[in-house]
């Protein structure tokens, strides 16, 4: 079924050019998903904290050793200050452990939580939205997008509160050893910030661009793998997808080497100020030494420091860089979950039992963006009645059995079933009473008997057993292999396509419905297969009301009326005789699928 364009237009931050949210506000809701384990955090930070006290601890130690110990030839003090530093160092080996541990297992649950909850997202989100966003865009934020966050945003984060402590204890040690080394070092700090700032601002733009062009790549390889067959089929294709794939590769290659040109400046732009930095305490520190204001240990402890000080700052310069990344998939991700469904439960929706069956839009509008389908629209099903809707493409024959699930609401006017307005029914009591017969069945790898359970999972083996049954359709199960413990294999590639239908059919059965949306549910099967599922669609749908989205025109003889559509508006109604005998639409798209025979029958019944 092709996409219809967007009903409700779901802005991303691509068509803006700007993130949705602050960074401080996508910080702050990252931060809220890991705030919930507070022991682990705890644990996490007291190591952390640790280890930090540990390496700024060691320089200091350092120091004591080469003025107290080695200058002053003092055996006992080099024994004691090497023997401390060996503790300090298995102690921070230990702490590193903790804090190695802790950071992952909280890195990988909140990309368990984050899963889990654009999963039950999409659950809860209503069919306008992803009739108006591709797949591979939404496939790419499962998968892509939550990887990166995790994997930068969380441990680069906590990394990053980490090595600030780490740099804000050097400045102080650095301070106390000598303050007119450290001023000097520390005149450098601005122009380190400017740095980072200027080049994270141009990165975060042209990460936002690397992850929308991975979204279309993702979108292309799940078009293309779906349509693996039709693609194969028509072999003159093959060139112009393979181009398609290869001018969205190139752009997501073109992107991402813009993206890390500009990072690639961070390091070597930090490495020539530490350079500096460094020159400058060899050789003013140098000279402090030679006229005695400081010692040779004191200047080696300087210089720890300062590579302690510049050690975290690069690694904080290169995430908050990397972090423009994360952010822009912070962005994709947080944009899935803040969307809104369009059709809502009302707080005053009641469960309500339908009892005729009788369905009626009345004075309906409905129109995907600026694109109509209905006008004051009316149109009136009976309880128990099957009704055929037919009609060329973009008639509105699927917008019609969407607008009656309730997939879709109208803009003006209602749906109603037995009088009732439908946005005055609870969602799932609406649901639990209808039914949808796709022409293409969802289906799982699983056994068939768990793939029809799908339409009632508290079913049991009997019911369902009972269902096919009761369909007739016994001697489509008795070809599989196992019956119905078969398994099916993604997507129902071992199944015939009657097989395929059975489960289709049987799935709906069992839940018993009330009113029953049948797309074109026995297309593309041999005549004698067609028979059998004409037969059980008889049984299935008898008391029921039906409505029948008819491709085929051979599927109106189980209709009680048809209704032909054209541009949103019924322009031909009646029976099947009737409207064959009329000469109009209905006559004329019948003759074009069926061709002499339907002329034949035409001419029998004038």
């Amino acid at each position: 079924m092709a996409r219809p364009p967007p009903m409700y237009r779901y802005i991303t931050m691509d068509e803006k050019g700007k993130p949705r949210e602050s960074v401080v506000k996508l910080i702050q809701r990252l931060i809220s998903f890991v705030a919930k384990y507070k022991l682990r955090l705890i644990v996490l930070l007291a190591s952390a904290s640790l280890s930090i006290i540990l390496n700024l601890y060691t320089p200091y130690i350092g120091r004591l050793l080469i003025d107290q110990g080695i200058m002053a030839a003092d055996v006992g003090n080099i024994v004691q200050y090497g023997l401390l530093l060996v503790s300090i160092a298995l102690t921070g080996w230990c702490a590193g452990v903790f804090r190695f541990y802790m950071l992952s297992w909280i890195t990988q649950r909140l990309l368990y939580d984050l899963r889990t909850l654009m999963f039950e997202k999409s659950v809860y989100l209503d069919y306008g939205y992803f009739s108006s966003v591709e797949p591979g865009q939404i496939i790419s934020r499962f998968t892509n997008d939550i990887d990166t966050v995790g994997e930068t945003a969380t441990s680069g984060l906590l990394d990053t509160l980490f090595n600030s402590f780490t740099i804000a204890g050097a400045i102080i040690a650095m301070l106390s050893i000598n303050w007119k080394l450290a001023a000097a070092v520390c005149l450098l700090i601005p122009l380190i910030a400017f740095t980072a700032l200027t080049i994270a601002e141009r990165s975060r733009a042209a990460y936002r661009v690397v992850r929308s062009k991975v979204g279309e790549l993702t979108s292309k390889v799940e078009e293309s793998i779906s349509g693996i067959r039709e693609a194969q089929s028509y072999s003159e294709r093959k060139h112009i997808d393979i181009e398609s794939f290869s001018r969205i590769g190139y752009e997501v290659m073109q992107a991402n080497i813009r993206a890390t040109r500009i990072m690639g400046l961070i390091n070597p732009l930090m490495n020539l100020i530490r350079g500096a930095a460094i020159a400058l305490v060899i050789v003013y520190g140098g000279y402090l030494v030679s006229i005695g204001e400081t010692t040779i240990g004191s200047l080696v402890a300087f210089y720890s420091y300062l590579e302690m000080f510049f050690g975290p700052v690069i690694m904080v310069a290169l995430f908050y860089n990397t972090f423009q990344s994360a952010l822009a998939a912070a962005e994709r991700i947080f944009e899935f979950l803040n969307a809104k469904s369009s059709v809502v439960e009302m707080p005053d929706a009641v469960d309500f039992e339908i009892e005729r069956g009788e369905v009626s839009l009345e004075h309906v509008y409905f129109s995907y963006g600026s694109t109509p389908v209905f006008e004051d629209f009316n149109l009136k099903i009976n309880p128990g009645e099957i009704l055929a809707v037919v009609g060329p493409t973009g008639a509105g024959k699927t917008t019609l059995a969407n607008l009656i699930l309730r997939l879709y609401d109208p803009q003006k006017g209602r749906v109603a079933i037995d009088g009732v307005d439908l946005r005055n029914i609870k969602i799932s009591s609406l649901r639990r009473q209808t039914a949808l017969v796709p022409q293409e069945p969802i289906l799982f790898e699983d056994t068939v008997i768990e793939n029809i359970r799908y339409g009632k999972p508290d079913a049991s083996d009997e019911e369902i057993i009972e269902a096919i049954r009761r369909l007739g359709l016994e001697e489509l199960v008795e070809r599989l292999p196992e019956g119905l413990y078969t398994r099916v294999t993604e997507g129902g590639a071992n199944l015939s396509v009657g097989q395929r239908q059975l489960i289709n059919i049987a799935r709906a059965l069992i839940r018993n419905p009330k009113i029953v949306i049948l797309d074109e549910a026995t297309s593309s099967v041999d005549p004698y297969t067609e028979s059998l599922l004409q037969r059980a669609m008889k049984t299935f749908l008898k008391g029921r009301t039906c409505i029948i989205i008819a491709h085929r025109l051979s599927t109106t003889f189980l209709a009680d009326r048809v209704i032909v559509l054209d541009n949103g508006r019924i322009v031909e109604e009646g029976s099947h005789l009737e409207l064959l005998r009329r000469g109009g639409m209905y006559a004329k798209l019948y003759e074009a699928q069926l061709g002499e025979a339907a002329k034949a029958l035409r001419a029998t019944i004038r």
